[in-house]
């Protein structure tokens, strides 16, 4: 079975996911998981250990990231999370959230300011032809026309890889038959 993508938006702004937002992603079959803003802010505090500074405690905040997480899996489908305070997260905190999407292909998806200053053991985590860079201060729908360029591109890619697999196999099944 093909891995589906999750194009996790780590800042710095934040990218409010409205109908439009969601009906653009929809058309290039890119899904959002079923989750509340609230959920959201839940699990960027829990990653970064910020539930204090937010006058919250740690069981407030417990389990959010995992919630987001499973309802990512569930849709079954590339899907797009938008995470802006993870920017902010130490290198172990980002692995940790990282590791929450294990079994997909994660593509970080951030602004060239943020993108430049990456720590090294950031970019490790995913490889570097899955972090993109959108242009800041875009409005919600451009936002959503640049990630759904971004995700028709990676399909394009897939679909090209799978292209050169047939072609390959088609050409092994013609010198057999020739055989």
């Amino acid at each position: 079975m093909a891995k589906h993508h999750v194009f996790l938006h780590i800042g710095p702004d934040v990218v409010e996911i409205d109908a439009e937002v969601r009906e653009r992603l929809a058309a290039v079959a890119v899904l959002t998981p079923d989750v509340s803003r609230d959920d959201l802010h839940r699990a960027d505090l829990e990653i970064r250990r910020a539930h204090k500074a937010a006058d919250l405690k740690r069981k407030d905040v417990e389990g959010a990231w995992a919630k987001v997480c499973r309802k990512t899996f569930r849709l079954k489908s590339d899907c797009f999370i938008s995470e802006p305070g993870f920017l902010d997260a130490d290198d172990d905190r980002a692995a940790l959230a990282i590791d929450g999407l294990a079994g997909l292909k994660v593509h970080l998806v951030v602004t060239p300011e943020a993108q430049a200053e990456l720590p090294t053991a950031r970019t490790r985590l995913v490889k570097p032809e899955r972090i993109h860079a959108i242009q800041p201060g875009l409005s919600s729908a451009d936002f959503a026309a640049e990630m759904a360029r971004i995700a028709l591109s990676e399909e394009k890619a897939r679909l090209d890889k799978s292209l050169l697999k047939l072609k390959k196999r088609r050409k092994q099944v013609k010198e057999q038959l020739a055989a």
